[in-house]
């Protein structure tokens, strides 16, 4: 009895120990499944992160390039895929006024009026901090994508809320089509990127298709950039000097320097295409300085009354060291400042800065004169030009080249004269080529001209000759100028 007994304690207890073991067991699996369908919601979580912009919560680069990749997969001549790649422009320009948060704002904005109008017709995506693609999967023309992006300019076109007023934007559009433009996503996006550059370099808010020329149009940039940084390095751009005459003594009076750039594999390269070069690339306050640094050796082989002018890219007054610099190389070549005039171009006042003002300052402290170069082409308003002290006001060629068959040339002509004898400022007409418009500036008061009349650009080899050619013949004739270098 006792033995049977001990053998249902026995059981009792074996079993009472299992069911605490099942327990047991049955929790720490729960946990584990638990914890495991917790890890991969977190797994999933920042895979979605990682292929989402936290700023806006649109799809971000990486997400755009696999959602492209499965696109162009499918694409056929019957089922094409549009690319569009947006870049903003303006982004700076609401930094600087209205800071960070604004430009954060301002995007998110964009962003939501981007999808309002895309709705599901294809995938939204934020590339870049002011870059923005799309890709539509399956267009019946090329109007499809062409439609859309004139939506989409005309929505930027609406100033923009933020905090502290307003704010505007403008964009341009790139489109690439597969598989005409591409069949790699690479190479669409690629191309639609070229389009979108070759639209932002036509103006504010255009549009552009990929076209096959654009492709060259790139290299030649690339090969221009790669060949103008060995042209620095070498120091071989060279320098052309433009005569300045006086028309009140029609004698020589000074020199404008001038960039040329020969180079052997790409030919004759204008300043109006690596200028701009030397600019985007960083490289236009090293080019600058070293220009300035030959002309300034240049210019002290000449009698000490000539003026030399120099220009000075809008970028480079960015920098508040600028004049320092300038001064510097002053000091080192041994050339006055008061027979230097340093010419800037009205967007210097339209983008006014404290690093412009403080460039400006510095040198007319030393006696450095400042000239308005190119007058009445740009956007400065009068007030913009009356705030910064000015010593010259040079008419643009573009005014001149038309006084002979042009009324609104001659009256817009006459009102800068009539302007700069008001505030006494000395005034310079550039691209004079013929006796009449000469006669016209010289009888409306301009004091100084310039053009091929007088004579073209020189190297400064040839500035002895032109001087002693000047001396043979004495001064140019009241009733009729002629080159001096002919």
């Amino acid at each position: 009895m006792d033995s049977v007994l001990d053998d249902i304690i026995f059981i009792v207890f074996v079993a009472f120990l299992l069911s605490i073991g099942l327990t047991i067991f049955s929790y720490r699996r729960y946990r584990e499944l638990a914890g495991g369908t917790e890890a991969r919601t977190i797994k999933g979580d920042l895979r979605d992160l990682a292929r989402h912009d936290p700023l806006t919560g649109l799809p971000n680069g990486r997400l755009f390039d696999e959602k492209l990749d499965l696109c162009v997969g499918l694409a056929t001549d019957t089922h094409q895929v549009a690319v569009l790649m947006l870049g903003i422009d303006g982004l700076k320009r609401i930094k600087d006024t209205h800071g960070r948060a604004a430009v954060d704002k301002a995007i998110c904005e964009f962003a939501t009026r981007l999808a309002d109008i895309l709705r599901k017709d294809g995938l939204l995506a934020r590339i870049g901090g002011d870059e923005f693609g799309i890709v539509l999967p399956n267009i019946s023309s090329h109007e499809d994508p062409a439609n859309l992006a004139r939506r989409i300019v005309a929505s930027a076109a609406d100033s923009f809320a933020i905090e502290t007023g307003s704010a505007e934007l403008s964009l341009g559009i790139g489109i690439a089509i597969a598989p005409i433009d591409g069949v790699t996503p690479h190479e669409l996006v690629r191309r639609a990127e070229r389009a979108l550059y070759r639209a932002q370099g036509d103006g504010r808010s255009r549009v552009r298709f990929f076209e096959p020329d654009m492709d060259m149009r790139v290299e030649r940039r690339i090969n221009i950039e790669r060949e103008l940084r060995s042209a620095i390095a070498s120091d071989i751009i060279a320098l052309y000097y433009q005569p300045v005459v006086s028309l009140v003594s029609n004698r020589i009076v000074g020199f404008e320097a001038l960039a040329r750039w020969e180079n052997r594999t790409l030919g004759h390269i204008p300043p109006d295409v690596f200028i701009p070069i030397a600019e985007e690339t960083g490289l236009i306050n090293a080019l600058g300085d070293q220009l300035f640094r030959r002309a300034c050796f240049d210019a002290t082989a000449w009698p000490e009354a000539f003026s030399l002018a120099f220009n000075i890219s809008p970028v480079q007054l960015r920098d508040s060291a600028l004049g320092e610099r300038i001064i510097s190389i002053l000091e080192q070549t041994g050339f006055s400042p008061r027979r230097l005039e340093i010419e800037i171009t009205e967007s210097a006042f339209v983008e006014r800065n404290g690093a412009a003002t403080t460039v400006i300052d510095d040198l007319r402290q030393a006696g450095v004169r400042i000239a308005l170069d190119d007058f009445g082409t740009g956007y400065a308003t009068l007030s913009q030009l009356l705030s910064f002290r000015l010593d010259k006001i040079k008419i643009d060629r573009s005014f001149v080249s038309h006084l002979d068959e042009s009324t609104d040339s001659r009256v817009i002509v006459r009102a800068i004269l009539g302007l700069a004898k008001e505030f006494g400022l000395t005034t310079t007409a550039e691209g004079i080529e013929d006796e009449r418009q000469l006669a016209y500036l010289a009888s409306n008061g301009c004091t100084e001209g310039q053009g091929y009349l007088f004579s073209g650009p020189v190297p400064a080899a040839g500035i002895p000759v032109l001087l002693d050619r000047e001396a043979c013949d004495g001064p140019v004739p009241d009733n009729g100028a002629r080159r001096l270098d002919a």
